[in-house]
């Protein structure tokens, strides 16, 4: 003497999840004072060598990331690009393109030198639909 029990399935319908606007915006103000805290502190007494460079590039970088991913920036690509240079009475001009949404896109940027070594280090936040 089984008893059945007839159970209807419910269909659950989704909305669309994307978002026109960010819920924060990407502040570069706030990026502005992490990477001066974070390369300031990396680069203090470093000197230029050719061995070590790429290495230190890579962690920063990382380390950069890590930090800026802490905010909490939802929906934003977090792209860090760091170089690091010899410091030899030259000019560097350094140009980075991309689609651009004026909007919901931004930047930060920091510049470091001591009498070694230059190093320029850039954050984009490129907001995803």
């Amino acid at each position: 003497m089984s008893i059945s029990k007839t159970t209807s399935k419910q269909i659950r319908t989704y909305q669309p999840t994307y978002q026109l606007n960010p819920r924060k915006r990407f502040n570069t103000e706030i990026i502005e004072k992490i990477l001066r805290r974070i390369v300031d502190s990396e680069l203090e007494e470093i000197e230029y060598s050719e061995k070590a460079i790429p290495e230190l590039c890579a962690s920063l970088a990382d380390s950069i990331r890590t930090a800026v991913k802490e905010e909490n920036y939802d929906r934003y690509r977090i792209i860090v690009l760091v170089t690091i240079g010899q410091r030899r009475q030259q000019s560097v001009h350094m140009f980075h393109s991309f689609l651009w949404d004026y909007d919901r896109d931004a930047f930060a940027s920091y510049n470091f030198e001591n009498c070694q070594i230059y190093a320029n280090a850039v954050v984009y936040g490129v907001y995803l639909d």
